[in-house]
């Protein structure tokens, strides 16, 4: 990390990335999207398993008919799906597919697998994001402090349960808080995103704090344990440059502490957490599937999560298709906005 402290930005907020530069990155983020969904087209034809047979098995032992007409029905699925061309052929037609956002048909809901996802995503984009921004705050801020002040009373008792709680796995977390929260003290509900006996109206403010109490349990359990992760990390970088030259001449010539603080030292360290945040947003459904599976959540990491015990595998196709276009979309506006957040950085 370059040293010295941050200057007026002057029009760094207004600098334009070079038009070169841009359409390099766009190219990038095509050929990373294309890249990803060749994989994720390859890898489930390469393995042992049949998702269609699996299915047609699995629905025959359910319904207790005999495995008898298991031939023919694979034959019916295999030609509903496509699965009987050639492979070329099927990727061409996943390709199309995947540019109007089609994945086929969920074997699991019998619905296409774009409107199972789209059902999902808005509990999830809310719950996390919300999880997610309270952990970076609250945990950004305890990180710098116990950083600055590392002589502090309260921060030695901080310290090791913040440092003990970032470790514990999340779906474990959940279980503690369900425990304690729901069954014993009674004040959280434990399952669902609303009771199932309100009327769901999202313009009324009784379903809204409905939905915001069922809620409460599992943004918890993000903001525990994400947020002691990123206390520790703000922690080591506010150590580390609070030895560094530049702090000790601003600090020679005078300037309070409070400005020391937040203008040379929080500043300079704010980079690489808002890079971790950007990166932390494109896989927070794959990181907390088990805990939206705990507290019975319908986001997307607990649809993803019974996709891979029923063998899905359109829907699973999806739900990573999707997760690839976040990472990814996250990747690109924070490689853009580079030179807004630190004024020294340029692509001219």
């Amino acid at each position: 990390m370059p040293g010295g402290p941050f200057r007026p930005a002057g029009d760094a907020m207004t600098r334009r990335i070079p038009p070169h530069y841009l359409l390099g990155r766009l190219i990038n983020l095509v050929g990373v999207i294309w890249m990803a969904a060749t994989v994720n087209f390859v890898l489930p034809r390469i393995t042992a398993h049949d998702p269609v047979l699996e299915y047609i098995l699995e629905m025959m032992a359910r319904s207790g008919e005999q495995s008898g007409r298991a031939e023919s029905l694979l034959n019916f699925y295999n030609e509903w799906a496509g699965l009987n061309q050639p492979l070329w052929r099927q990727y061409t037609t996943y390709l199309q597919n995947i540019l109007r956002m089609d994945f086929g048909r969920s074997f699991r809901f019998y619905r296409p697998v774009t409107d199972v996802v789209m059902g999902s995503l808005p509990y999830t984009v809310v719950l996390l994001t919300i999880a997610t921004i309270l952990a970076f705050i609250l945990g950004t801020a305890l990180g710098a402090w116990a950083g600055w002040k590392r002589d502090a009373k309260l921060l030695k008792l901080l310290a090791p349960v913040v440092m003990v709680i970032s470790t514990i796995p999340p779906f474990i977390l959940a279980l503690i808080l369900l425990y304690v929260f729901s069954f014993r003290l009674n004040l959280f509900p434990s399952r669902a995103s609303y009771s199932p006996t309100i009327v769901v109206d999202w313009s009324s403010w009784d379903f809204l704090l409905n939905v915001a109490h069922h809620a409460v349990l599992p943004i918890m359990t993000v903001v525990l344990v994400s947020g002691g992760t990123w206390a520790l990390w703000m922690r080591g970088m506010i150590i580390t440059v609070v030895g560094e030259d530049f702090m000790a001449f601003a600090e020679a010539k005078g300037i309070k502490r409070g400005r020391l603080f937040t203008q040379y030292a929080m500043r300079n360290v704010m980079l690489p957490q808002m890079t971790q945040l950007a990166l932390s947003l494109g896989t927070l459904v794959s990181g907390y599937a088990l805990v939206e599976t705990m507290f019975s959540y319908p986001g997307v990491g607990h649809l993803l999560y019974g996709a891979v015990l029923a063998n899905d595998y359109a829907m699973i196709q999806g739900i990573v298709f999707f997760l690839i276009i976040a990472i990814a979309l996250a990747t690109f506006f924070l490689d853009l906005s580079y030179p807004l957040l630190d004024p020294r950085i340029t692509y001219s």
